[in-house]
């Protein structure tokens, strides 16, 4: 009989389990690992999503099977991507507008205490609900903050966690499950056309500032002073374009013609610090290992 392992621990798990038992990885669309190497397996996947928050959305949770749907596309007011302006004779829905250093990378990470709520379709043509809790739960005082990716699959929670590092350049990630890699998210001054990349033996990523300034209407609330970021991911062969906004991180990626939406925010509350820092170590077995202690590569 054929055995499978967990790609985070290496522990020897049943065919038919979705998470490890040992420590609560998520093996759903993991690909069978010889017992000879379990970690490698699972650490060269993981190395291929990092550096790409979208990638990680779409292709480690993209197996789930989702029966949500929604079919609903942001007004465009120009030619820019999903750029928008509410229209004066409109009922404007509420308009969120902080007052913030925008030459900061770490302005446009979500504030903690958030639980976002937000619409997903994958590549596959399924679709579905997951929430993003930020907060603060690790005491190293670079990591600005941790988001936790959550959703329900035939009744069954599951999620995951990426940390957030401000280093003199800009803004890198640590996601919790690879806990010794980090890769840049965004640079410091930002202006359009700059870009960055990260290099890893299974690709290059690049980011490009494709615009700033940009008002983005959700119809439940108008976000301001938004950048988009072009993403050209060799390694998981994916494009699309980001919107971050300042204080809530990624709201909305599109793929880079407009035509198809990947992720929308949907609905915005917030929560304690105590409830955030439980889903966190909930969810994020090695938070308290987290520093910025990691080179980039």
């Amino acid at each position: 009989m054929s055995k499978k392992f967990c790609s985070n621990c290496g522990n020897q798990v049943n065919m038919e389990d979705r998470f490890c038992e040992n420590c609560g990885f998520g093996i759903v669309s993991e690909d069978k690992v010889s017992p000879a190497e379990p970690a490698k397996s699972g650490n060269k996947k993981a190395i291929k999503l990092v550096a790409s928050f979208l990638a990680l959305v779409l292709i480690f949770v993209g197996a789930f099977n989702w029966w949500l749907s929604r079919d609903k596309e942001p007004q465009v007011s120009n030619n820019k991507p999903a750029s928008t302006q509410v229209e004066d004779e409109k009922s404007a829905p509420e308009e969120i507008e902080p007052t913030l250093d925008l030459t900061k990378a770490s302005t446009y990470l979500s504030n903690p205490g958030l639980d976002l709520t937000f619409f997903v379709n994958y590549p596959d043509g399924q679709s579905g609900i997951v929430n993003r809790i930020s907060g603060k739960a690790v005491d190293h005082e670079s990591v600005k903050v941790t988001e936790v990716e959550l959703g329900v699959d035939m009744g069954q929670e599951f999620g995951f966690g990426s940390h957030y590092v401000e280093r003199v350049d800009g803004t890198y990630i640590i996601y919790d499950f690879t806990p010794n890699e980090i890769a840049p998210i965004l640079k410091n001054n930002l202006t359009t056309g700059s870009s960055w990349d990260y290099v890893s033996e299974n690709g290059t990523i690049t980011w490009t500032v494709a615009d700033m300034g940009v008002t983005l209407d959700l119809d439940f609330a108008v976000f301001h002073n938004c950048i988009i970021i072009r993403e050209d991911n060799q390694a998981a062969g994916f494009q699309s374009l980001s919107y971050y906004a300042p204080g809530y991180g990624i709201i909305y990626v599109v793929s880079p013609e407009g035509g198809y939406e990947y992720y929308r925010l949907t609905g915005v509350s917030e929560i304690s610090e105590d409830e955030a820092k439980d889903t966190i170590s909930k969810w994020c077995p090695n938070y308290l290992n987290i520093k910025d202690d990691r080179t980039q590569n």
